[in-house]
């Protein structure tokens, strides 16, 4: 059997185009749900983010608590007060859940694992002692938490 190399090619295009669509709606969605102004630096990382989800979709959980992606959305957020970061940041695990393109039962128990690692380190950002009126709490508060998913050294 041959197989014809434009035609394998043509349908390589389609696959990777329908995936950046996917990663573009999935994108748009997210954001007009946080009302968050849309950037193209947003835009790649959230990309980048969709293609790590499905690359580590193993359970390379570093990979993914790493990225800079939430980072990101939370410093993006015109809102700086902690219940406005924890709304965002729910948003975000709730959302990662169907984040990819992979649906494998490894890819749902990775996403949903790694929604829950970030969640459960918001829940212990409450009994920090920083004062909530200072004009840097945001930055504070989204250095704890890369603190807590150990991503200091976030690139």
């Amino acid at each position: 059997m041959n197989i014809d190399s434009k035609l394998l090619a043509s349908y390589r295009n389609l696959l990777s185009n329908t995936k950046d669509n996917l990663a573009y709606e999935q994108f748009n969605t997210l954001i007009t749900l946080m009302d968050i102004n849309p950037t193209k630096r947003l835009e790649k990382s959230y990309k980048s983010l969709f293609k790590a989800i499905d690359k580590y979709s193993q359970g390379d959980m570093d990979k993914l608590l790493s990225h800079r992606f939430l980072f990101e959305l939370l410093g993006a957020s015109p809102k700086k007060r902690e219940r406005d970061l924890k709304r965002i940041t729910n948003h975000f695990c709730d959302f990662v859940i169907s984040a990819g393109s992979a649906n494998t039962e490894g890819h749902r128990l990775t996403v949903r694992k790694f929604a829950q690692l970030v969640q459960d380190s918001v829940q212990s950002l409450h009994d920090l002692d920083i004062d909530r009126k200072n004009d840097d709490f945001h930055k504070i508060w989204i250095g704890e938490l890369r603190e807590r998913l150990d991503t200091r050294d976030n690139k």
